[in-house]
């Protein structure tokens, strides 16, 4: 006679197993879905800061970005955008700034334009200054514009901007 199957012990070892994996690996997962967010997120900015850029010289129009880090939002001139759950405007202990030539810690709300408003002009230049972005895990991020314009994403590694 041959019993194909589990007994109803095997079962519940294997059940108690993958309980005590998840419990393990959820932490390890809240942290990587954080990162995720706040690099996403900082791809977003970027994009709309690009948008915006090639937007006020296409209609030849000055347009303004502006940042509102109470409420973490940011308006631009069709929209408003909330940052995600878990990310914020400023950055964690430490962080120095700007990134191209870090030498001090950056404006407390964590946006370097005069008024937190970028500037784009209709005839191609901009306001200069930096977006930090920070999320639990004092992962800090920023976004900054030059005066060529150049719109370029930097990561904080706990020592220096990459």
């Amino acid at each position: 006679m041959c019993h194909k199957g589990f007994t109803f012990l095997e079962v519940v070892i294997v059940i108690a197993i993958i309980g005590i994996l998840s419990v393990i690996a959820v932490p390890g997962m809240s942290a990587f879905t954080d990162r995720l967010r706040i690099e996403s997120t900082a791809r977003t900015i970027s994009t709309d800061l690009r948008e915006v850029k090639m937007k006020s010289v296409l209609d030849r129009s000055d347009y303004t970005v502006l940042f509102d880090p109470g409420n973490n939002l940011y308006e631009l001139s069709e929209r408003r955008s909330n940052l995600p759950h878990g990310v914020r405007f400023g950055f964690s202990p430490g962080v120095l700034g700007p990134p191209g030539n870090p030498t001090s810690t950056p404006d407390k709300d964590g946006v370097t334009f005069t008024s937190n408003k970028a500037a784009f002009y209709s005839r191609g230049s901009n306001s200069m200054g930096t977006i930090y972005i920070t999320n639990n895990y004092n992962v800090t991020m920023a976004i900054s514009i030059t005066v060529t314009g150049r719109i370029k994403i930097w990561k904080w590694d706990g020592v220096k901007w990459s």
